[in-house]
């Protein structure tokens, strides 16, 4: 009961962001924000069609990366400006493509604390072990472009800071994982293929 009021809640937060900024796109037509408004409601369904965890992390560094990682977007904002950015609308679509097909990949273990549920290997998550975070990033760095404030600035960097954190705890914990050790051989890269 208490998981699934956390993931209706989730979900209500995401149609929150995806309603301001539709109110964005009905002032000024630019279609970057209509796109973060698919992007958002696509991961507000994901909350409450998830599966449930085996175990989840309960260490409260945990539950702060999390929470800086998943809730800190939502507080970006559309700049007042008369339209998108040629290049930025150009980054953020490359990410929320990423990240529809990452969360396709992921399907129905979609989830927000370090977690063991069914472990995806197919799809995007083919090329990197955490392609999801990774096309956020990218998306949110189009976002910026587009909206330029120092205000978007510092949410997208504590965003990309907790980002990597999550990525440090959720490998921490799936490591005990069998078939996510055999996982990590076959996929090197986190994040970047053949960076990081």
């Amino acid at each position: 009961m208490r998981e699934a009021a956390g993931n209706l809640g989730a979900a209500a937060l995401y149609l929150l962001f995806a309603a301001v900024h539709l109110a964005g796109f009905a002032r000024s037509h630019r279609p970057g924000l209509l796109l973060v408004v698919a992007l958002e409601t696509l991961a507000a369904v994901l909350f409450l069609l998830r599966s449930p965890a085996e175990r989840s992390s309960a260490s409260p560094w945990a539950w702060i990366t999390t929470v800086g990682g998943t809730f800190a977007p939502l507080f970006l904002r559309p700049a007042d400006v008369a339209g998108d950015v040629p290049l930025g609308q150009l980054v953020q679509c490359g990410g929320a493509a990423l990240a529809v097909y990452a969360l396709a990949s992921l399907n129905r273990s979609f989830g927000l604390l370090p977690a063991v549920r069914k472990l995806r290997v197919r799809g995007a998550y083919r090329f990197v072990r955490h392609p999801l975070y990774a096309a956020y990033t990218v998306e949110q760095a189009g976002y910026l472009v587009s909206n330029a404030t120092a205000w978007n600035l510092a949410i997208v960097a504590v965003a990309l800071g907790c980002q990597l954190l999550r990525v440090h705890n959720e490998e921490r914990m799936l490591s005990a994982v069998p078939e996510y050790e055999s996982y990590k051989q076959r996929t090197r890269w986190r994040l970047i293929p053949l960076v990081f």
